[in-house]
């Protein structure tokens, strides 16, 4: 499994990227190294974009950026989450602590 210094290394972005820069970055990158011509390449690209939009990735930097250290209440507020919630609905929860 990548770090986050290493998928963002891969998709060319700085380590305060957000969201949108990273799927624009996706985007951009996919666009100029596609699959059928660039199978490892794109393979890397997939790879760092879904690290970097994994809830636990997600959790992690936003947990990070408010210095706070994991609780039980965050724990439970993570395993209730859908898989696919977004970085949006993650701080929201956490706001909501």
């Amino acid at each position: 499994m990548l770090t986050r210094e290493q998928a963002l290394n891969h998709l060319n972005l700085p380590p305060e990227a957000t969201n949108e820069a990273i799927e624009k970055a996706y985007q951009r990158m996919v666009r100029r190294y596609p699959p059928e011509f660039h199978p490892d390449r794109f393979r890397q690209i997939d790879e760092s974009y879904r690290t970097l939009t994994s809830l636990a990735f997600v959790v992690e930097h936003l947990l990070a950026a408010q210095n706070t250290e994991p609780t039980a209440n965050i724990v439970q507020l993570l395993a209730d989450l859908p898989l696919t919630a977004g970085q949006d609905a993650v701080a929201a929860s956490l706001r909501d602590l």
